[in-house]
């Protein structure tokens, strides 16, 4: 059920005790709750909407949330807790019993057991249950199951109570219950830490602060253990696969605000326990969380294996296949394309990379044609689903995501494809290969059957993976695959000054304003110096400008993109403004800060295998009924989410440039100030402007763009995948 607010009204803050007269909605997976509670010592029901663990209709509560009005449903509480209580009086005690709360209790036994007890009756299901046996028409047998439903009542209260002593709220003691039942309060009272390992939706800073409301000290082991791998594994998300020894060490303490010596303490441990793993062969000491450094390995030597593999087809039979995709093609390749094609169909494992217009996706092109004279089972797959469907479109082939391609499993949360029962294919071209991070790729290495084929297609100068590890880098650094790098820019490419400038941001140069040829310029810069007037700009040119002069859907077809996402320029304000310009009157409900409407654009932010969605996919609101919003996606799926995964969605009206990689879009407006210093560099700038098909234009400060242009260092990550392919190659296949 939403929870919506009219603009403008404020939020006031409740608190009451009551019964719930009628549960209308319950979420099982989260206990995402909207019930009818009666207000005590008054006759009215109130809408509740929140997290309501183990509550059933007739229980009591103490009750602390906010009134709201929900655009849809009315007046409304939010819940921000509801603890469960047992009641005062005689006649409370009679109208909870009455409700059927607490199960073998109806309405006549309810009379019956006040008429023998009075008001000992509470004392007398605490203490002395057998008792009941006493009342006339109750049964040892009835007696005991009423004590037993009882003491299971009072156990869950009790729990809640215990867990909301903790400092443990409802949506938490959701989860805690549901993974841990009867033991959730020892657990937590145990080693508050280990919700952060093993409760879904759970981390390290949640985990701390409940730790720091039972008074566990700073410098407590288990503390600093559970901060060491939390602090590594937050580095794997800024693409390290394992960090220095001394630079964890200090950045560690720092972080947990503790000595440098309890640090090396903790690390001990935990690499005694196997939770940690140290590496010294390629120079200084690295620490790794296992789960990298063995993808790192199974990278390695699955490409060396690859590599070393022969080829069951004579030459000939491979030039007549070469023979058979060029001419199937109809256009004349560069020595440099046709070198690509040679390389993937004579070697087990090639790299093509190159920028945009040199060629990459007309050598896919040959491929495919090369591979149907071979009779190939060829499988196209790409990182993303938007890049997979744009795969789809230039090929005139399906193309799948990793992820579909591996069958991934969303109860077991494994792939079914690996080295038992490999990918159904003799050949697997992989495109946008720079976004793919080690983890993916060692599933993808993994699930190759002996004999198959790999061309990995990418453009080695775009922003690397979101996720851990630099492989498309790596891998060509490590000079031991066959790759083959396009430089030239073909002639129709020559005419786009968005081709033409983006080879000139990686070569340092100055952007051009006219392209060669008589085509109509497809790239623009628009000089602004002040974000407000950047600001203006770009609403006008989405609103106005770009659908008036071009034909452009301004929702559908007009992508904008951004450095960073805080900021007055960052993608969350970008896109407020932009649904308010766009989209100020669709049909609304809302999560927390973000309010959807129909015919918003929205992003998935996180994988969610259940729905088949994954970080970046792309859609539409659709609808929204009972709080609940439906979205089609790009795919052509129309998705449904809740109040419990609402949050997995964002607006996407701006996105920031990482979450644009690997999707292309008719028109791209790209915000670049100095706002946003501290992300201005060339691959950034190169990335942004590769995004576009038809127009690009920079809106923002040419000292901006000049900085991006002038800063080629790339965010260096700690990897170790190119010296271990060397050496596992050295080794004949297998690291020492």
């Amino acid at each position: 059920m939403s929870a919506g607010l009219c603009h403008g009204l404020a939020m006031t803050q409740v608190e009451f005790k009551g019964q719930i007269k009628r549960i209308v909605f319950v979420n099982p997976a989260n206990g995402y709750t909207v019930a009818r509670v009666i207000v005590e010592d008054r006759e009215r029901a109130e809408t509740v909407v929140g997290i309501m663990p183990s509550l059933v209709e007739g229980d009591l509560v103490r009750l602390v949330g906010e009134r709201v009005v929900d655009r849809k449903f009315g007046p409304q509480i939010r819940a921000d807790m509801v603890q469960p209580t047992l009641p005062t009086s005689l006649e409370g005690t009679r109208r909870y019993l009455a409700s059927g709360a607490v199960k073998g209790i109806g309405i006549k036994t309810a009379e019956s057991l006040l008429e023998a007890f009075g008001e000992e009756l509470l004392v007398v299901l605490e203490e002395a249950p057998e008792r009941l046996g006493e009342v006339p028409g109750i049964g040892k047998k009835k007696a005991a199951a009423i004590a037993a439903a009882w003491k299971e009542k009072v156990a869950s209260r009790r729990l809640l109570v215990s867990l909301y002593g903790l400092g443990v709220g409802n949506a938490l003691a959701g989860r805690l219950l549901g993974q841990y039942g009867a033991n959730a309060y020892r657990v937590v009272q145990d080693d508050p830490y280990r919700l952060a390992r093993e409760v879904k939706g759970v981390g390290f800073l949640t985990a701390d602060r409940l730790a720091q409301s039972m008074g566990i000290e700073k410098n407590a082991p288990r503390r600093i253990q559970a901060g060491v791998v939390y602090y590594l594994d937050a580095q794997s998300n800024e693409g390290h696969c394992f960090m220095p020894v001394e630079v964890l060490v200090e950045q560690t303490a720092g972080f947990l605000e503790v000595d440098i010596m309890e640090v090396e303490a903790a690390i001990r441990v935990l690499r005694d326990e196997g939770a940690l793993r140290g590496e010294s062969r390629f120079g200084d000491e690295g620490l790794y969380l296992p789960r990298l450094y063995n993808a790192e390995v199974d990278c390695a030597q699955a490409v060396v294996r690859l590599l070393s593999e022969g080829t069951s087809r004579g030459e000939d039979r491979l030039r007549k296949a070469l023979e058979a995709g060029i001419g199937a093609l109809r256009i004349d390749l560069t020595g440099e394309q046709v070198e690509a094609v040679w390389f993937a169909l004579k070697e087990h494992c090639s790299i093509i990379t190159g920028g945009p217009g040199t060629g990459k996706t007309t050598v896919i092109k040959a491929l495919l044609a090369s591979f149907r004279f071979l009779h190939e089972e060829v499988a196209l797959c790409a990182p993303t689903g938007r890049a997979a469907k744009r795969m789809t479109e230039t090929t005139g082939m399906e193309a799948r995501t990793i992820h579909r391609l591996l069958e991934f499993n969303p109860v077991s949360g494994q792939f079914a494809r690996d080295e038992h029962n490999p990918i159904a294919a003799t050949a697997v071209i992989v495109d946008e290969v720079s976004m793919i991070d080690v983890e993916l790729m060692g599933s993808l290495l993994g699930a190759l059957a002996p004999g198959t084929r790999l061309v990995l297609v990418g453009d080695k100068d775009q922003l690397e993976s979101v996720g851990p590890g630099a492989v498309l880098r790596d891998l060509i650094a490590s000079e031991k695959l066959p790759c083959s790098r396009f430089t030239q820019i073909h002639r129709q490419a020559e005419e786009s000054l968005i081709v033409v400038n983006s080879h000139r941001v990686l070569n340092g140069q100055r952007l051009a304003s006219q392209a060669p040829g008589r085509r109509a310029p497809d790239f623009y810069f628009m000089e602004r110096e002040s974000p407000e007037a950047c600001l203006e700009t770009i609403k006008t040119l989405i609103r106005d400008r770009i659908p008036n002069k071009f034909g452009l859907d301004p929702v559908r077809d007009v992508q904008l993109i951004t450095p960073m996402y805080k900021g007055l320029l960052g993608a969350q304000n970008l896109n407020s403004m932009l649904q308010e310009t766009l989209n100020p009157h669709g049909q609304e409900t809302s999560k927390g800060d973000r309010i959807f409407r129909t015919g918003d654009r929205v992003m998935q932010i996180r994988n969610n295998y259940n729905k088949d969605t994954f970080n970046g996919d792309v859609g539409f609101v659709s609808g929204t009924s009972g709080g609940n919003l439906s979205v089609r996606m790009s795919d052509g799926r129309t998705v449904t989410y809740d109040d419990s995964d609402m949050d997995e969605l964002t607006l996407a009206y701006a996105v920031t440039i990482h979450k644009a990689q690997g999707s292309e879009y008719p028109a791209v407006i790209i915000a670049m100030h100095t706002q946003h210093f501290v992300m201005l560099r060339r691959n950034l700038l190169y990335t942004g402007m590769t995004r576009g098909k038809k127009l690009v234009v920079v809106v923002g400060s040419p000292r901006a763009v000049a900085q991006a242009i002038r800063n080629d260092q790339t965010h260096r990550r700690y990897t170790r995948l190119a010296e271990r392919i060397r050496e596992t190659s050295k080794y004949g296949g297998k690291l020492l």
